[in-house]
């Protein structure tokens, strides 16, 4: 899918090292409502959920929530972000709003998840 993968980057690395939380490693795909739905059905037991966003920790959980898994090269490992494409651009469009606009907002929050920081 089409979008600014630098800025996404930059913009990610911007709430991590606001959060203290620097030589880290989270991965980031875009996917299709065909894998958001599979990845519902897999991880959170939906028959047909499909989300914006999905956060994956890399491992179990600490005090907050999230443990952080090393690298070998030392690098914290923190998880996976899914951002379903399809729901980000129907959401540009409801909100008149530019599509990279909304994967970087997306992408900001699928982070805070796997920082611990959750909404309630």
């Amino acid at each position: 899918y089409p979008s600014d993968t630098k800025t996404i980057k930059e913009s990610v690395r911007k709430v991590l090292s606001g959060r203290g939380a620097q030589d880290c490693d989270i991965s980031i795909a875009l996917v299709g409502e065909r894998k958001m739905k599979e990845l519902s059905r897999d991880f959170l037991k939906e028959k047909d959920g499909v989300h914006e966003v999905l956060s994956f920790p890399a491992s179990g959980s600490s005090k907050d929530g999230v443990d952080f898994e090393t690298a070998e090269d030392s690098r914290l490992q923190l998880g996976d972000i899914v951002i379903c494409y399809p729901e980000a651009r129907k959401i540009a469009i409801k909100k008149n709003r530019m599509m990279d606009d909304v994967l970087i907002e997306l992408a900001e929050h699928g982070t805070l998840h796997l920082l611990g920081i959750h909404h309630d």
